[in-house]
């Protein structure tokens, strides 16, 4: 019991207040912490190409406004919470020239039609809110 105590007192000197983790070896705990992040990546980039793919599909085929079926998806990525997917879009023409803020509007009204499908896809219960990107090619 002694020693317990006497363990306490110099811990105490040593830091402002004990934690939980206090007196475990570092490496373990990097470990842990890497498996956690590694799990949780993967399983964010799956949902974004999963996310990716059935985007694509619908744009082309489902949709019969001719304004979104001139777009593509490009790239589907996740904020670093993972609370958003940022879905990056650009013209199938080059040449065609859209009027942002119209295109945006379109996008944002049907974004619940977009995370149905997503969800359906991946069976998932909540999906992330979508959050639209037009990638702008620059000619020369």
């Amino acid at each position: 019991m002694k020693q317990q105590k006497q363990w306490l007192n110099e811990a105490l000197n040593l830091c402002d207040e004990i934690d939980p983790e206090d007196g475990i070896d570092p490496r373990i705990l990097a470990r842990k912490y890497e498996k956690e992040n590694e799990t949780r990546h993967h399983k964010s980039m799956q949902l974004c190409k999963e996310a990716k793919r059935f985007l694509s599909l619908v744009l082309t085929g489902e949709l019969a406004d001719p304004l979104l079926q001139q777009l593509q998806v490009i790239d589907v990525a996740t904020d670093e919470e993972g609370q958003f997917l940022i879905v990056t879009l650009n013209t199938t023409n080059p040449d065609l020239v859209l009027d942002e803020a119209e295109t945006m509007s379109r996008l944002q009204q049907i974004q619940g039609y977009f995370r149905s499908v997503i969800a359906q896809s991946v069976k998932r219960k909540r999906v992330p809110t979508l959050k639209f990107s037009l990638h702008r090619t620059t000619k020369r």
